[in-house]
């Protein structure tokens, strides 16, 4: 036997007392010692490389089933971090989109008479009819009702017209009565005038400047003041901004999701003190490229109520749309969902301290949540979901 053998070195360990019989055997016929062992080697080291294939198969193959769900319930004893129910509902996406809280019926009230303010109201102040708006050269112009502009001055012989008609509605609503109400400026027209200068500290001449009144749909809520006293007017000049009492929101909608902006669809409003309030689409303007160079879709938002929306002269807010994605259906949190064996997804139900998993058909999602159908699923069942 040769020492430089290689397959004699590694066999020699292994082999079994010497004898010329045991040595023999599995040698074919005629040939020499040694040549019949290498196939016989060959084959043990094959047996032994496939044995752990296997092994290592089985080891994989418990791995995987271990961690996918397979197609039938099994019960297992290991728990999930945390739970979720299962819940019965809508599925409802939402759109955001941002906007700003504004006050209706914004104007600006313009001056007509030449001289220095000596008086001008605070921002947030209600101004009433018949009551002072502000003062110019200490004399006061106050609001009146209506629903054209003051035009030119009242005085007795000019010419019937429908400014003069809101001139005395207004006087007999104050209770300066005696004339009738008509578009004839008369001299009980004048008389009732002049007892309304003297009860507010104007000359009694039963004759109105152009300037002194100033006619609008109501009262009227001051956004801002543009004089304050001391400061010289002259006509045509703004020295107020109004504002009505009722909270309009404007917003612009991404044009890709405009079938949403419709006329009296429900909206959420978000506040940025964290309340909210809901709202109607009360009007839809046509698309437009927004700032960031996006298509976009303007609408209006009337609020429900304004009572959350307090004092608010303006603030920028969310909107809020919402797309029924399914109705009346069971849902889970998306986490909540495993690869099942043989495609598809599935989920651990869990009760009574044990684990149950359970394949389950998938169907809309929406915010993050998924509407499920499967063995077990029921309103109310708690499903596995990874910890927060």
């Amino acid at each position: 036997m040769s020492k430089e053998d290689p397959d004699t070195v590694l066999l020699q360990p292994v082999q079994p007392a010497a004898s010329s019989s045991a040595g023999a055997q599995g040698d074919a016929p005629g040939e020499p010692e040694g040549r019949g062992r290498r196939p016989r080697l060959r084959r043990a080291v094959l047996i032994a490389v496939a044995a752990g294939l296997v092994l290592a198969t089985a080891l994989v193959s418990t791995a995987y089933l271990r961690d996918t769900a397979p197609d039938k319930p099994v019960t297992r004893q290991k728990l999930p971090p945390r739970t979720e129910p299962v819940v019965r509902g809508d599925l409802v996406s939402e759109v955001v989109a941002t906007g700003a809280v504004k006050y209706t019926g914004a104007r600006a009230v313009k001056n007509h008479l030449t001289g220095i303010v000596t008086w001008a109201p605070s921002p947030n102040s209600v101004i009433t009819q018949g009551k002072r708006l502000y003062s110019v050269d200490n004399e006061p112009v106050f609001l009146l009702r209506g629903d054209l502009p003051a035009w030119r001055t009242f005085k007795r012989g000019m010419a019937d017209g429908e400014d003069v008609r809101m001139l005395e509605r207004n006087l007999a609503e104050l209770g300066y009565t005696g004339f009738t109400v008509d578009d004839e400026f008369s001299r009980k027209t004048e008389a009732a005038v002049k007892r309304w200068q003297k009860n507010n500290g104007l000359p009694s001449n039963g004759r109105i400047e152009l300037g002194r009144v100033v006619f609008t749909p109501g009262s009227v809520r001051i956004q801002s003041a543009e004089v304050r006293a001391g400061d010289s007017v002259a006509p045509a000049q703004d020295v107020l901004e109004v504002t009505g009492f009722q909270h309009l929101v404007s917003a612009q909608i991404p044009a890709k999701e405009q079938d949403l902006a419709v006329k009296g669809a429900r909206v959420r409003i978000e506040l940025p003190n964290g309340k909210r309030v809901e709202g109607n689409i009360t009007s839809v303007g046509a698309e437009k490229m927004g700032a960031d160079n996006k298509k976009v879709v303007p609408v209006t938002v009337r609020p429900a109520s304004s009572r959350l929306l307090g004092d608010v002269q303006s603030a920028d807010v969310v909107v809020v749309l919402r797309r029924s994605e399914a109705e009346d259906v069971l849902f889970v949190p998306v986490t909540a969902l495993l690869p099942a064996q043989g495609g598809g997804f599935a989920v651990q139900l869990v009760k009574n301290g044990k684990v149950t998993v359970v394949k389950v058909k998938t169907g809309a999602f929406a915010d993050g949540r998924v509407q499920v159908t499967g063995p077990g699923i029921a309103e109310g069942a708690r499903v596995g979901v990874p910890r927060l």
